[in-house]
């Protein structure tokens, strides 16, 4: 591949926003877990997002698309997030002034 060569792996191709389970809102910090799969903090949709590999369809795993909230199912603007060993997934509720732990599902 040339420097000009890319791949989209998650998010429009022609670069515009969305809420459906293909597209993004001010992606804000990705992760890889051991076997590949993506999950994205997806700011402004208040959500986040993981993408099984090689595929370009997401699910919700954390979060309510479009919604904020401050109960412990909802987010409010997540700016990142990790992994630990176990693959659990930390993420940093922004707007909600805390960070929150997801086990693995």
């Amino acid at each position: 591949m040339g420097a000009d060569s890319w791949i989209l792996v998650a998010g429009n191709l022609n670069g515009t926003l969305g809420n459906t389970s293909m597209e993004l809102n001010s992606a804000f910090d990705v992760e890889m877990d051991p076997m590949g799969n993506v999950y994205v903090a997806d700011r402004s949709n208040h959500r986040i997002q993981f993408f099984l590999v090689g595929q370009s369809t997401g699910v919700t795993i954390a979060g309510v698309t479009g919604a904020t909230g401050i109960n412990s199912t909802r987010l409010n603007t997540p700016s990142s997030m990790t992994l630990d060993n176990q693959l659990n997934l930390y993420v940093a509720d922004t707007n909600n002034h805390r960070i929150q732990k997801f086990l693995r599902y």
